[in-house]
């Protein structure tokens, strides 16, 4: 039985103090208490009762709560369960899946599930993050490889065309990963980390995540779950005669529903809007009074009163698909702002190179979308298109 959330045992005895019942050989003996050994073994003192753990596992920790049962034979968790996971196991998960008829699969904070079961809740314990597969895990952990930090810096978007750069990288879920463990000592608490990564990105509304108390989740899983500033929106504003600020029209698409996540996204409440990580919270992490809303909530407006040091907000990590339409966007955004004639100055423009570039984007589109049949299909084309004439009217003119 693993008294953690369903893991086996043999792995649960590595990773617990092991109660030694019976008498063995002193070899034997003197192997397992050593600092080498694999299992932490402790001397008991001779006066304390040897049944006393067994009987009080036995009285709560019933077969198919926490155990390797069938999950068609899990039983549903009760108090008295939760009660014995918190006095017999020195490091519960922070985070479990868990199946219920009225929620479905969710991922929820141990405090959460003892909460909801107070009120009533049946539902059973699938997992926690101990028992997600070292087959999936491990390969990930050998992914995770630091890349310069010239190429981690928050600087999304900003590099010049046709160029093989890292810009936005930092927003992305790969960037997330390696922060998660980057300031983090220790193989095992790198790989807690990551597991508690990896059941965290599966939740809707990651301000469910908060249960009031500090330590749920460490500071270090929260910025692989947020990027660590805001969204460079300006590709996808409108264009305008204010070349400062004026976008290039591109559509959202794919970036539509990206969450925001902020102190106060309410202009007309008291106190400006911070990130999680900004310095005014104390790099707290989510609470459930922060505020939610989409990218496209966030370009709809303009009156937000965001904090000028982190920019107001942190957004969810960019799946691999939206990461690549962002710097697709910027890239075009750059052309765009490279061609602009209102620039009293401006760097050398090579039209051969902005029109190379400007074909390989043409033909860009989402993953999953199959013959270029995504939502801003047109838009995007009908920008390119332009640009193109832009720059071969460039090339024209520089023509000896």
């Amino acid at each position: 039985m693993d008294p953690r959330g369903g893991g086996d045992l043999d792995r649960d005895r590595r990773l617990e103090p092991t109660r030694l019942d019976t008498e063995g050989p002193l070899l034997v003996a003197d192997r397992l208490l050593a600092p080498s050994s694999a299992l932490v073994c402790e001397r008991e003192d001779e006066t304390t009762s040897a049944e006393a753990v067994p009987q009080a596992y036995s009285g709560s920790m019933r077969p198919g709560v926490f155990d390797d049962t069938a999950v068609f034979d899990r039983q549903p968790v009760t108090p008295a369960h939760l009660r014995a996971l918190r006095d017999f196991s020195y490091a519960a998960d922070q985070l479990y899946i868990v199946f219920s008829a009225s929620g479905g699969a969710e991922v929820l904070p141990l405090e959460a599930i003892e909460k909801r079961v107070e009120q009533g809740w049946l539902g059973v314990i699938v997992a926690g993050a101990l028992d997600l597969p070292e087959s999936v895990i491990n390969p990930w952990m050998k992914e995770i490889r630091p890349i310069p930090e010239a190429d981690e810096g928050p600087h999304p978007g900003h590099a010049g065309p046709g160029q093989d750069d890292h810009s936005g990288a930092d927003m992305g879920l790969a960037a997330g990963a390696r922060t998660a463990v980057r300031w983090v000592h220790g193989e095992r608490a790198k790989e807690r980390n990551l597991r508690l990564l990896a059941m965290a990105r599966g939740v809707l509304d990651l301000r469910s995540l908060d249960t009031g108390r500090s330590g749920v989740l460490s500071v270090a899983v929260w910025e692989g779950l947020l990027t660590p500033g805001p969204l460079d929106l300006t590709p996808f504003r409108r264009p305008s005669t204010d070349r400062w600020r004026g976008g290039s029209g591109l559509p959202l698409d794919v970036l539509g529903s990206v969450q925001i996540y902020a102190t106060n996204a309410d202009p007309a409440f008291q106190g400006k809007g911070h990130s999680p990580f900004c310095q005014h919270t104390r790099g707290r992490g989510l609470e459930h009074s922060d505020d939610l809303l989409s990218v496209s909530e966030l370009l709809a407006r303009d009156d937000w009163d965001w904090c000028s040091k982190c920019g107001g907000y942190s957004a969810r990590r960019l799946t691999d698909t939206q990461l690549s339409y962002y710097r697709a966007a910027h890239q075009l955004h750059d052309i765009a702002d490279r061609l602009d004639d209102r620039r009293t100055y401006r760097a050398p423009v090579e039209p051969d190179v902005l029109i190379k570039r400007l074909d390989e984007l043409a033909f860009w589109q989402p993953g999953g979308h199959e013959n270029g049949r995504w939502e801003g299909r047109w838009r995007w084309r009908e920008v390119v298109s332009e640009l193109r004439h832009r720059a071969e009217r460039e090339r024209f003119h520089r023509a000896p």
